[in-house]
């Protein structure tokens, strides 16, 4: 039975050595790191929102203000002027353009 193992692992080993996709034959950890592709560095943390109606820091990918749950704008989300139309900036509390409230 111990010679089957044995020639059992013998065909492990050779068709692993006929696989191996390193051409040192090293098997120590080293030798592997060197042919890893380098893993992609994490993407950017989203910049934070600040909320429109009590002004707290939200993470960047927050949808609702940790502090007062108000619906937070999405990114490149514009406010207009009921009056005008005038695009205003989100913290806006007055049209610069008419003076309406808006806030």
């Amino acid at each position: 039975m111990s010679d089957e193992i044995f020639e059992i692992f013998g065909e492990l080993f050779e068709r692993r050595k006929k696989n191996k996709r390193y051409d040192d034959g090293g098997n120590d950890r080293d030798s592997r790191d060197r042919y890893q592709q380098p893993t992609p560095p994490p993407p950017p943390a989203a910049p934070p929102i600040f909320c429109i109606k009590c002004g707290a820091r939200n993470e960047g990918n927050s949808k609702f203000c940790l502090s007062c749950g108000e619906l937070l704008p999405a990114a490149g989300e514009e406010m207009r002027c009921p009056r005008c139309s005038t695009a205003l900036p989100l913290a806006a509390k007055f049209c610069p353009k008419c003076g309406t409230a808006v806030g």
